[in-house]
């Protein structure tokens, strides 16, 4: 388990195959959830319009305020990477630092990719 954007820069570092699919869990104290929701919005409307970027999906906990997922499916790894060192990006791991957020990541495989080939 990371803090804040601790957690991207370790991913940043994972990624290792060609595509790159992460879900992340975001959670913030219940007093600054807005705070943490208006940026995600803001970098999913910009994160959605880079090239690459094949699913950026943002969605609230309706249990525990101040949890969120992000579903993120790249091209590339190259383009993962690119996203992390844009203004909106950036923007947001600047926004889970300064709310000492807890950030759990995992890199995934879809299982519909694996199905594929069966």
């Amino acid at each position: 388990m990371f803090h804040g954007g601790a957690a991207f820069r370790f991913l940043k570092d994972l990624m290792m195959s060609h595509s790159a699919c992460v879900v992340a869990i975001l959670t913030v104290s219940a007093d600054r959830a807005r705070d943490l929701e208006l940026e995600l919005v803001r970098c999913t409307v910009a994160s959605r319009k880079e090239e690459g970027c094949q699913r950026y999906v943002i969605s609230r906990d309706m249990e525990t305020a101040g949890r969120f997922t992000a579903e993120e499916r790249w091209a590339s790894t190259a383009a993962f990477e690119q996203h992390l060192e844009t203004p909106h990006f950036r923007a947001l791991a600047g926004l889970l630092d300064r709310l000492d957020a807890t950030v759990q990541l995992m890199r995934v495989e879809p299982l519909d990719e694996i199905s594929d080939g069966v």
